[in-house]
């Protein structure tokens, strides 16, 4: 598999994520390259990487911007005939390279949401993307007029053909022109038809601009339970604590690292509190509390 590039960017807060996700990968028999966006990483964490073998680490320019809308850039960068993109706050369960690219090369592999899923992005729907939103976006994007989608598609998993490298370049600017400067996350309040900010500006162009991909109809990672794409959508991130919905994943997760110790890997240090096999029953005990804990940190700030 060869012939595509899995990417994935993070800064230090989330090496773990990288490490474990790459370690994921290689554990697996997954033998793709990776190009690691990097912000501010350390000689260490690339050596800690590099250890992977076939992993490039790209030193992401100064920006004001927050990493999730650099995502393109990063993509942009693939040498082969496909791109991976994969957040790294998730890891593969199984060796999954036979299920990360389209079925076709005119196609972009990406989760769309069903309706009920897409409720919980805009509550007050009917489980459609409003028409307030698509209306911005239509006006935005200037080309199409009816829209091709009615529910959104997650942008943590996205996988096309290089021939649409042109496509990514347009999300790239399309997110300059439309979302504020200034990092304020993942979400951003200020710019409601957008407040999702990459993943939003990817849906806008899907709907509506005439390059885009068509979205493919079966999305695969999630269909095998032995080749999963396991994502930590919400806080907190495995290696800062365990949640109710995410600690069904800790034995898969942690054996990660097991298989990586047993294969000889370098670890980073000191190994998480939370990644600790043997703090498990702990672990379960402290998940609402760390829940608890990681909303009133949020609100405080």
């Amino acid at each position: 598999m060869n012939n595509n590039t899995v990417v994935t960017a993070s800064n230090m807060n989330y090496f773990w994520g990288v490490f474990l996700l790459i370690g994921s990968m290689r554990g697996n028999n997954m033998s793709e390259p990776v190009i690691v966006y990097a912000t501010n990483y350390t000689d260490d964490a690339k050596r800690l990487l590099a250890q992977f073998g076939n992993v490039t680490i790209i030193d992401a320019p100064a920006s004001t911007r927050s990493l999730t809308v650099q995502k393109p850039e990063a993509m942009i960068l693939a040498e082969t005939d496909y791109v991976t993109w994969v957040d790294c706050d998730g890891f593969f369960n199984g060796n999954c390279s036979h299920l990360l690219l389209p079925d076709s090369p005119e196609q972009i592999h990406i989760r769309q949401r069903t309706k009920t899923d897409n409720q919980k992005v805009y509550p007050c729907s009917d489980g459609t993307i409003p028409q307030n939103v698509l209306e911005t976006w239509r006006n935005d994007i200037g080309e199409r007029e009816e829209p091709r989608l009615d529910t959104c598609c997650s942008a943590c998993f996205i996988s096309l053909s290089m021939h649409y490298r042109d496509f990514l370049n347009c999300w790239r600017v399309q997110m300059l022109k439309v979302l504020p400067d200034g990092d304020v996350g993942v979400v951003d309040r200020r710019v409601k038809a957008y407040f999702q900010t990459d993943e939003s500006v990817l849906n806008s162009l899907l709907c509506f601009a005439e390059n885009a991909p068509a979205v493919a109809p079966s999305f695969h990672m999630n269909k095998e339970p032995s080749a999963l794409y396991i994502h930590f959508v919400a806080h907190p991130k495995p290696w800062r604590g365990w949640g109710p919905h995410t600690f069904r994943h800790f034995d898969a997760y942690t054996q990660i690292i097991d298989k990586l110790q047993r294969q000889g890997y370098e670890m980073p240090a000191p190994l998480p509190f939370s990644l600790q096999k043997k703090n498990k029953n702990l672990c379960y005990i402290l998940r609402y509390p760390t829940l608890l804990h990681r909303k009133l940190s949020s609100l405080l700030k």
